[in-house]
């Protein structure tokens, strides 16, 4: 009877376990549990690891070096081909149907996770894989180009300002492997500058950009407004209005009267730089005193600073008639700055009222003397050796020397007017007149011989000089507005420069041959005396050609200067032209062919920098063979 009870307990526990599918049976994929009350005491079982699942994972570590770890294109994944081995492939929980994996063209590489199910003997065990889908090149090129075209634009973008108040010079996007063409729905594009029109209104204008960039080209439109004229920077104005409204007409005597002067802030409002100052005016010049737009010369009662860090009594108005660029005097003496000549006169570009009707655009710069603020050497002194400022001008001849009132002495047929001291000083003396006179013979005598110049020519000087005068191809070079100065017991150095209205190109007397941006012409036997017989030193072309390398690109730099000054005056020489109405139209001697033949200003400033820029290319080549 106890033997049958214990079989009915191992019987009801037997089948307690085949329900309960602890016991390998009818079931692969998932596994339950029925609870038991706590009371009841399992008897221990020995438990054994499935054997499958080592076999399932050999047969992966076989199988895998079969899968791919990266596809381009669509591709089959590989099947076990073992019998009793059965694959499943799934995406996002979706099986791949044929295991066939789709390629997706993207423009970038992409780790796909892809599960892979292995069954073996009921048994089904996953396996995570990464494949990776690489880019699509053509996608990627594409994005590529994308990108940098992106960058491209925002590049040039920052180039081109919101509101132009000038004409506007397209920017050079130096940017390896893109070439642009530019182009307007307003106004024209000349010489890589758009031309401004001065609007009465505001005026909108679509710079239009074509970009090529990798073998693919793509237009851009970036609109600019282009300012109208009354908001238009404005250059100092000086006003002057003269005793009764007198008339100014002669260079001997001073018309009386007041000047005030103003400048402009960057929201346009008026600044008084002077008011209700005293002045004389009169006429000034030689050749440009009779052109229709006169020049002057100022002499106020006290010394008055005029737009600079001094104060002189006298200073010049510049009429710059007959340059119809208005800048050469101004490209002249910025250059002369930058080399550091010893003295230079001042640029500031103003309009000019005279009893109350404008006169144009002037250059306001200083009058050509002895003060300590410009040729600062010693005067008012009975010293034989003393400081000599000397103008060598062929001009003397114009009126005859029998009719020349001025102090002059001779160096081989060249007039030498003494400015310095001046023949009514009280100090002056005929010694003073005989000492420099010997000096200036001796010194040309001295070049022409061949002979140690040494002790009585600052050399650098006369190079810098040199450098300006014929950079320019100044016409006055070997004829007159050629200065020398000498300081007590100090050597005779070249300089103030001045005189540049007719250089560059600028010269229609002159014969054609002489015209062109080729060609030496201050050292000419028919120009300049002593710079003919230095450029024959060997020692003098050895440190001309030094001195020429060291501030070539100073050279260049003032080319570059150009737009940007005649930009910075847009509505002074716009007002100037209006009322001169020359550009095209003057044919007077001093107009040559060249320069009649432009009829805009823009014509005439390009004009002006390829000259310059043949010019600047002739000499460096010339300059290095010497």
């Amino acid at each position: 009877m106890k033997k049958l009870f214990v079989m009915l307990i191992v019987s009801l526990l037997i089948l307690s376990v085949v329900g309960c599918g602890l016991i390998p049976g009818s079931s692969t994929e998932s596994l339950t549990t029925t609870a038991y009350p706590t009371t009841f005491t399992w008897p221990e079982v020995e438990t054994t690891e499935d054997s499958r699942i080592e076999i399932i994972n050999q047969k992966y570590q076989e199988f895998s070096s079969s899968l791919p770890t990266e596809f381009s294109a669509s591709v089959i994944l590989p099947e076990i081909d073992t019998v009793g081995y059965s694959t499943e492939y799934y995406l996002n929980e979706v099986i791949l149907t044929d295991n066939k994996l789709n390629y997706l063209p993207q423009s970038y590489d992409e780790e796909i996770s892809i599960t892979l199910k292995i069954t073996y003997q009921g048994l089904t065990l996953s396996f995570e894989l990464e494949i990776l889908q690489l880019r699509d090149e053509a996608l990627y090129n594409e994005e590529q180009t994308n990108i940098r075209f992106d960058e491209i634009v925002e590049e040039i973008e920052a180039m081109i300002p919101e509101v132009i108040f000038s004409d506007f010079t397209i920017p050079d996007v130096s940017i390896a492997g893109v070439e642009t063409y530019f182009f307007v729905d307003k106004s024209h594009i000349y010489h890589d500058r758009l031309i401004f029109t001065f609007p009465e209104t505001d005026e909108v204008v679509n710079l239009g950009i074509d970009i090529t960039y990798n073998r693919q080209m793509r237009r851009i439109s970036i609109p600019m407004i282009m300012s109208d004229f009354y908001h238009l920077p404005k250059i100092p104005e000086i006003y002057i209005i003269t005793d009764d409204f007198s008339p100014i007409e002669t260079k001997e005597e001073y018309v009386y009267g007041y000047l005030d002067m103003f400048s402009y802030d960057q929201y346009y409002n008026s600044v008084m730089e002077l008011g209700g100052a005293r002045i004389g005016i009169k006429l000034r010049g030689n050749s440009t005193m009779f052109m229709p737009k006169l020049p002057y010369k100022i002499k106020f009662e006290t010394k008055q600073e005029m737009l600079g860090e001094y104060a002189e009594k006298d200073w010049v108005l510049l009429a710059n008639f007959a340059d119809q660029t208005l800048v050469r005097n101004a490209l002249a003496f910025n250059l002369s700055k930058e080399l550091n000549l010893e003295f230079t006169p001042s640029v500031n570009f103003v309009d000019l009222y005279i009893n109350g009707v404008y006169q144009g655009n002037y250059l306001l710069t200083d009058q050509i003397e002895v003060t300590n603020d410009r040729v600062d050497i010693e005067e008012n002194s009975p010293d034989i050796d003393t400081g000599y400022l000397i103008e060598y001008d062929m001009r003397l001849y114009d009126v005859g020397l029998d009719n020349v009132t001025e102090n002059y002495f001779m160096v081989d047929y060249v007039p030498m007017v003494i400015k310095s001291p001046d023949i009514s000083d009280a100090h002056y003396s005929n010694d003073q007149y005989l000492f420099i006179k010997d000096y200036m013979n001796n010194l040309y005598q001295v070049l022409k011989n061949k002979g140690d110049y040494s002790g009585l020519i600052d050399e650098a000087s006369f190079i810098d000089w040199f450098i300006v005068n014929e950079y320019l191809k100044n016409v006055d070079s070997g004829y007159s507005s050629v200065y020398f100065h000498k300081d007590k017991s100090g050597l005779l150095k070249m300089g103030p420069v001045w005189d540049f209205d007719l250089s560059s190109g600028n010269y229609g007397h002159l014969q054609e041959d002489l015209r062109g941006p080729e060609g030496w012409y201050t050292a000419r036997y028919d120009k300049n005396i002593f710079f003919l017989h230095l450029m024959e030193y060997p020692a003098f072309r050895a440190n001309l050609k030094a001195r020429w390398n060291e501030v070539y690109d100073l050279i260049l730099a003032n080319i570059e200067s150009i737009y940007p000054l005649i930009d910075s005056m847009a509505r002074s020489r716009y007002l100037n032209f209006e009322l001169w109405d020359v550009i095209g139209t003057n044919s007077d001697w001093y107009t040559a062919p060249e320069i009649l033949e432009l009829d805009t200003y823009e014509e005439q400033v390009y004009f002006l920098v390829d000259f310059l820029t043949k010019r600047a290319e002739w000499l460096n080549q010339a300059i290095n063979n010497l």
